[in-house]
Order: C-alpha cells, then structure tokens, then sequence
C-alpha cells in the first residue's frame, strides 16, 4: 500500500471510531467538502489521520482535552461532536461532566452551562442517563 492509502485508510478508521454515533454530514468535513473538497481531503487527513491518530495520549484523554478547549472556547457544534467521540473512545459520563465543570475557572459559568445544555442533548441522543441519576 502506497503511504496516502495508507494515511487515507487510518483518516476512515480514526473518523469512524470517534464519529461513528454521529449522523451523517453533522461533522465539519461535509460543511468544508461542499466548498472545496480537495482541500477538504486533505484537512481530514490531517487533523484526523495524522493529528488526533497519534498515541502520545490515549484518544480518551484526547477528547476530553478537545472537550475542555471547545468548552471555554464556547464551540456549542464542535462541542457536539467531540463529546459523542469521548463517550464513544471510553471517557465516562461524569469525566466527561467534571470536565465540563472544571471550565468553570477559565470560561465562567455561563460556557458551563451551555456546555452542559450541550452535553445533555448528547445524552438524549444516546438514550443515555445523566451522571448524577446513576446509582452511586
């Protein structure tokens, strides 16, 4: 296999492993696709082949960074996403919370509660329950 199949290939496994409880067209490469999707290849490739492949940190403690950036960074559509990927690589329902609620520092409580706003939503398309109904 030629270096790009290769990097193309590990681009599909890396997408589908954290995006898979997505529907389709929610992640941002549909949206970068429809203007230009050479470039929109090659981002993908990137960021999701490259980038979030790599296994410095666990793909866990990967999203719960991206989770905490998107957080005070106040990303509601990315935030979306990134919390479907860490549930689906194996962070849990109150890491992602506490995650969420340690924001609070550094974005205030305004990004917390939307950012919570935003992960309940994740949960109901999950039919999953919220952290704090669990059976302690």
């Amino acid at each position: 296999m030629s270096e790009d199949a290769d990097l193309k290939e590990l681009t599909r496994r890396t997408a589908r492993r954290l995006f898979h409880s997505l529907p389709a067209g929610s992640v941002g490469y549909e949206m970068w696709r429809r203007f230009d999707k050479t470039l929109a290849r090659e981002l993908s490739m990137f960021f999701t082949g490259r980038l979030y492949s790599r296994e410095v940190i666990s793909q866990h403690q990967r999203e719960l960074c991206a989770v905490a950036s998107l957080t005070v960074l106040h990303r509601p559509h990315e935030l979306h996403a990134h919390i479907h990927a860490a549930l689906n690589v194996g962070a849990t329902r109150q890491q992602v919370a506490e995650v969420i609620f340690q924001q609070v520092t550094y974005g205030g409580m305004p990004v917390v509660v939307d950012a919570l706003d935003v992960y309940a939503r994740v949960l109901g398309e999950r039919g999953e329950p919220f952290p704090g109904d669990e059976a302690t």
